[in-house]
């Protein structure tokens, strides 16, 4: 009779270890049907406020570029010592000379440089020519072409009536001096006005007004010890 009591326990104790070792077949397949409680999160679906903020209110600095001065070609019309030039006023055709005594090596910004001219006259024997006025105008650039300096008018208003006789023999001769300008200065533009007058009848008596226009332009040697260029400044910037 001890038998058989002793075999029923031990296999209520076997059940008892199965069920509490592993999940019942009718609960792993609810669980494999319905989804996990739990959704991961990933970093893009819900991205962080804060970051955005920081990254918008503080961008990554970037080196910013310098611009170069575009450089412009200086046309020296006093590179071999001097210049001649025709004009036109009215009926009568005029020769100008150009030149300085003053070597272009030395035409540096502190310096004086003079520029000297020579004209003379071909007209109509029956209208014969007059310079009445001339007015000089100066303008200083660097050498970008910005403007630097322009320095007072220089007139000379004939001291006898009715003018200057510049018909050939004869001729008209004067010497202008630019004043020191400032370091930056690489080129000097000189604009002349000539006022001619023409005798309209032959005992000149009446005459008409022509006027001719010439501008000659001449470079500036730089100090090496001055202040530097435009262009040098911003080299030096790029590579500082």
């Amino acid at each position: 009779m001890r038998t058989p009591f002793v075999t029923a326990v031990t296999a209520v104790t076997s059940l008892l270890l199965l069920t509490g070792c592993g999940t019942p077949p009718w609960e792993q397949a609810q669980e494999s049907e319905s989804p996990s409680s739990e959704s991961p999160t990933t970093e893009s679906a819900t991205p962080d406020p804060s970051a955005s903020e920081t990254e918008s209110e503080s961008p990554s600095p970037s080196a910013t570029p310098t611009e170069t001065p575009t450089l412009v070609q200086i046309v020296n019309d006093l590179a071999s010592g001097s210049t001649v030039r025709t004009l036109t006023a009215g009926a009568s055709t005029l020769t100008v000379n150009y030149w300085s005594d003053l070597s272009m090596t030395d035409w540096k910004p502190d310096a004086s440089k003079p520029v000297s001219l020579s004209m003379t006259a071909e007209a109509n024997e029956d209208a014969p020519a007059y310079l009445s006025r001339l007015q000089v105008t100066s303008v200083a650039r660097d050498e970008t072409g910005a403007l630097v300096q322009q320095t007072p008018d220089v007139v000379d208003d004939a001291s006898v009536q009715p003018g200057y006789t510049i018909e050939d023999p004869y001729s008209y001769s004067t010497t202008i001096v630019v004043p020191p300008l400032p370091d930056t200065a690489r080129s000097v533009e000189l604009t002349f006005s000539y006022e001619i007058l023409v005798a309209t009848t032959p005992d000149a008596e009446a005459f008409s007004k022509q006027t001719a226009t010439d501008k000659i332009t001449v470079a500036i040697t730089p100090d090496p010890s001055a202040t530097p260029s435009p262009s040098e400044s911003a080299s030096e910037s790029a590579t500082s």
